[in-house]
């Protein structure tokens, strides 16, 4: 059996090793995903990272030809019931579905308290939903197109995407929010399945070791 969800990963010459170890993590699920698509490439057009990184997986995202999309950056790592505990919600309840990854002193929010009204306020104030490993309904994604890719301002430190909250610096959480702002509903699985993973490593935002 295979889940009707195919995954994107982004990714930058210079992070093979992590690329690899992201898709074996993919190919080792106990229950098969439709299809993982990969893009890599170098930023030559002077983008900030969160716009490069969005204008790949929206690239990606137009070939996804089923109902879920998961986008799962090039240096996290699925454990092998990711797609398994998932797979159960991939109903008409939700069209957004999040659980906690398994690293030490990561944010564990529970989008299942609040009301709409409430996600939306919350999203606005802060990313508090980590944009790895999300099940998103990919007909709800492809209509408010994809991830956003208009910023002003320089990042890390200072910009955001345009039309967004000044916190909003990345393009998973302006994607998120978009989502929250159309009405998708969004559904938590307390449970961990997936590894964030961060070390001084290239970063798609300027392609050479982080400090």
């Amino acid at each position: 059996m295979r889940a009707p969800v195919t995954v994107v990963t982004a990714t930058i010459p210079g992070r093979e090793v992590l690329l690899t170890e992201c898709v074996q993590s993919v190919y080792t699920q106990t229950v098969e995903v439709e299809a993982h698509l990969v893009l890599a490439q170098s930023c030559t057009e002077g983008l900030p990272g969160p716009v490069h990184c969005a204008k790949m997986q929206n690239a990606l995202l137009w070939a996804v030809a089923t109902e879920w999309t998961m986008r799962l950056a090039d240096d996290d790592l699925l454990l092998p019931h990711h797609i398994a505990t998932l797979l159960p919600y991939f109903g008409e309840r939700a069209d957004v579905i999040y659980s906690w990854d398994a690293s030490e002193n990561r944010p564990r929010w529970n989008a299942n308290v609040l009301s709409q009204a409430q996600l939306v306020a919350a999203l606005r104030q802060t990313s508090w939903i980590d944009g790895s490993a999300v099940a998103i309904r990919s007909s709800w994604l492809k209509e408010v197109g994809g991830w956003p890719t208009s910023y002003e301002g320089t990042p890390p430190f200072a910009g955001h995407f345009s039309g967004f909250p000044p916190a909003v610096t990345c393009e998973d959480h302006a994607c998120f929010l978009r989502l929250a702002q159309t009405g998708a509903r969004f559904l938590c699985v307390p449970e961990e399945t997936w590894v964030y993973r961060a070390g001084r490593w290239p970063r798609i935002s300027i392609e050479e070791p982080a400090e």
